[in-house]
């Protein structure tokens, strides 16, 4: 299979693409995929998808993202393809072939399928969820506390709904590159989910914003270059 390549809609940071009558908003932050329909066609494959997950339907999905969308395509279906994200470029392309770029390479781990990367913060090793469906990055207070508030932000969680956070800009390195992260701090319930995972924040739009990537989840891959 050639490489399908979609333009690239950022709907408030949210990457989003249409496939037919699909709207799909690509979540590497999500194990499952929920779709409208218990099938999905996508990439000359059929996939079996889930209409209901534990309450969560593509309708409220829609609901809290502010925009109509059919499909929240999780790591079961991401994981097929060697994914080149260019949010630069507004670009989104899909393969079952390797992709190159002209860059740098970092392996990955996972968690439930969701891919961890990690960063360098205040000196810091810590280890990421990489979540292109997250707007904003998230940090344990005991990192946030030693910042100056930004601002405080709206943002959602499925299964949580609507929340407010303070917000902190904080320089993250990755490799040799540094650049520049708006930070909060999510609701107690969901710091827990940091804690299964092994992890120490969440890393969303400004991590993807930064550099354009190949994603190879099968093979716990991730390839990059500058913007």
């Amino acid at each position: 299979m050639a490489m399908i390549q979609f333009p690239l809609i950022l709907f408030d940071g949210h990457p989003i693409i249409k496939s037919n009558d699909d709207i799909i908003l690509i979540d590497t932050g999500a194990p499952n995929t929920i779709h409208i329909e218990e099938s999905l066609n996508f990439g000359f494959k059929t996939y079996s998808c889930s209409i209901d997950a534990m309450g969560l339907t593509s309708s409220k999905l829609s609901e809290l993202l502010g925009m109509k969308i059919t499909t929240l395509m999780g790591v079961d279906i991401l994981a097929d393809y060697n994914i080149l994200i260019d949010y630069k470029n507004e670009i989104i392309g899909f393969s079952d072939q390797e992709l190159l770029i002209d860059g740098n390479e970092a392996l990955l781990s996972s968690f439930m399928g969701i891919p961890i990367i990690e960063l360098i913060v205040e000196d810091q090793k810590l280890n990421f969820f990489l979540d292109t469906g997250a707007k904003l990055s998230y940090l344990n207070t005991s990192v946030t506390n030693r910042h100056d508030s930004i601002g405080s932000i709206g943002d959602f969680y499925p299964g949580v709904g609507h929340f407010e956070t303070d917000c902190f800009e904080i320089p993250t390195r990755f490799g040799e590159s540094s650049f520049n992260v708006k930070y909060g701090n999510l609701p107690s319930i969901l710091q827990m989910t940091l804690m299964l995972g092994n992890t120490d924040g969440i890393i969303g739009f400004d991590f993807f914003n930064s550099f354009k990537l190949v994603l190879d989840l099968q093979n716990q891959l991730l390839k990059y270059s500058n913007n």
